[in-house]
């Protein structure tokens, strides 16, 4: 809910794509800044604490932006001074509690686990946006934010029900540069995984098709913030449908054979989405990369989470994460730029043809990817 309204109040302004995109750059700028020390911080403190804090800080700046919102004084530099600060929470966040689920469940039931995880994170992002669109054109951007600090507190009582296995690890080390890098120099020192992260980069960074959302909706397609809400929702039903799909294949052996098909699916439905000129069948095409993206998601946490020892988890989990960020942050401001000087559905089209090629380089020439 916080997303769509951060969104929408910025486009309504500013009136001008590229800042817009500005907004998804200061949510990765901390992923590339703070990522390596929260994936630290997750090996380093006791991981349930270290998300009751992070909650209750999103709560408190959540508050701050409805406040700002309703007394009139927001401006565009308040958004995206907040949406850096939560992001330099979600480098925490993020690698803390995928790096806590392998403490939580046995290995054989690590990605149903991972599946389940991103099927709740998925449903709040299909509700959000709807409840968020309508709350908008009825209540106000001030309500959503409201609206998002009440939402938190359930997730801080969960936190302190929750009992998570001991780590492995008796004493922790102390913090220093070389325990900081150790999750990065793990990934390069794994063929497969840098495969992984290569592919979602390339991908996202030139598709990553939620930030230009409020423009097709605005511009291309003609409809309001309901009808924006419904396109933001409609990649989590379909990555709903795709954890199901995750569920039901149980432990895949050949994840890597898995990726290159979904990677290679999401340009090609990207293409088509970015053509789409009518609501119901750009709908369906965002759905669609939603199960699509669900897919290669769940695949990549779980080849993470299992190769990676756990004194080291969080720090590799938050390479994954730094990558996943990065790459949709980078994507958002070039999408920004490209939809002003080739237009939105262009844009779009020219980062699905490039990803798409990209993807089959690597089916062709990287064999350790086809093997994993």
């Amino acid at each position: 809910m916080r997303n769509i309204g951060n969104a929408f109040q910025v486009y309504q302004l500013t009136g001008d794509a590229r800042l817009l995109g500005l907004t998804f750059l200061f949510q990765g700028i901390p992923a590339l800044l703070m990522g390596f020390l929260g994936g630290s911080l997750a090996d380093l403190f006791d991981r349930r604490r270290l998300l009751q804090i992070v909650v209750t800080l999103e709560a408190l700046l959540a508050l701050l932006l409805a406040g700002l919102t309703v007394s009139g004084d927001i401006q565009v530099w308040h958004i995206y001074t907040v949406t850096f600060l939560c992001a330099l929470l979600d480098s925490t966040t993020n690698p803390t509690q995928q790096a806590m689920i392998s403490n939580l469940v046995p290995p054989t039931h690590l990605m149903n686990a991972m599946a389940l995880r991103s099927t709740t994170g998925q449903a709040a992002m299909m509700i959000g946006p709807l409840l968020g669109g309508v709350a908008i054109d009825t209540l106000g951007a001030g309500f959503v934010y409201a609206a998002d600090a009440f939402l938190l507190l359930p997730a801080f009582i969960m936190l302190s029900m929750l009992h998570v296995r001991p780590e492995k690890t008796v004493t922790k080390p102390r913090l220093s540069w070389a325990f900081i890098f150790d999750g990065l120099r793990f990934t390069l020192k794994t063929p497969a995984l840098l495969a992984l992260v290569l592919l979602d980069t390339v991908t996202m960074t030139l598709g990553f098709y939620p930030a230009m959302m409020p423009v097709f909706a605005h511009d291309v397609l003609q409809v309001g913030a309901s009808g924006l809400g419904l396109l933001m929702a409609a990649p989590a039903f379909g990555a709903m449908l795709g954890f199901v799909g995750i569920l039901l294949l149980g432990n895949i052996r050949k994840k890597g054979v898995v990726i290159l098909a979904v990677t290679l699916g999401h340009a090609i439905v990207l293409f088509a989405f970015s053509q789409a000129t009518w609501l119901p069948f750009a709908v369906v095409m965002v759905a669609l990369l939603g199960l699509l993206d669900s897919m290669s998601m769940t695949v990549r946490s779980t080849s993470f989470s299992e190769l990676a020892p756990d004194e080291v988890r969080g720090r590799v989990m938050s390479v994954l994460y730094i990558s996943a960020v990065s790459a949709n942050s980078l994507g958002g401001a070039y999408l920004g730029f490209a939809t002003v000087a080739l237009g939105a559905r262009d844009a779009l089209a020219t980062g699905a043809i490039v990803a798409g090629v990209f993807t089959l380089l690597v089916a062709v020439f990287w064999k350790k990817v086809r093997q994993m």
